[in-house]
């Protein structure tokens, strides 16, 4: 029954000693922290997004046009926004704006937009969808949504303030 050993002598060495026994040496403990290490949730804003496809000869120009109606319409409404993208699906959703070979035959226009305020996350499709109607000739398919936007920090919480407890809930 052979021991474990690491290269760093900082570290314990382990040794097997029997069925269900191990020995452990050069172990040392340090005193408790004053706080708990947590990962929180918490709300951080809104994304809001439209999308509409545009096919068929200058398709590319007109979801261009597109795009730049919805931002100046947004701009127009008073919004205002952490960030914002617009995005070519099928010409530079993944490397951004190259240069083409060809003019693509069909794009699908992307408007996605971060804020804290869920009326203008919800304006994003809003604007997106009325190009229908105000927007270049052959838009068609649709699609709007705004989510919460969930993140996550881990921060130090100190010992005093967390109780511990259990609950039990039924359905």
């Amino acid at each position: 029954m052979g021991g474990a050993r690491c290269d760093d002598e900082r570290w314990s060495r382990l040794a097997v000693r029997g069925k269900d026994r191990v020995r452990v040496e050069g172990a040392r403990a340090r005193p408790r922290t004053p706080s708990y290490k947590v990962s929180v949730g918490y709300l951080d804003g809104y994304i809001g997004e439209g999308q509409m496809s545009y096919g068929g000869p200058n398709a590319a120009a007109r979801a261009r046009l597109a795009g730049e109606i919805v931002v100046e319409r947004l701009k127009l409404r008073g919004f205002s926004y952490e960030e914002m993208r617009i995005d070519y699906i099928g010409m530079s959703s993944l490397h951004g704006a190259a240069e083409l070979r060809a003019e693509p035959y069909e794009i699908r226009l992307r408007v996605a937009a971060r804020t804290r305020d869920r009326k203008a996350a919800e304006a994003v499709g809003g604007e997106v969808e009325t190009l229908y109607t105000n927007g270049p000739a052959a838009g068609g398919g649709v699609t709007k949504s705004a989510r919460d936007v969930v993140a996550v920090a881990s921060v130090l919480l100190p010992r005093d303030l967390a109780k511990p407890s259990v609950r039990f809930v039924e359905a």
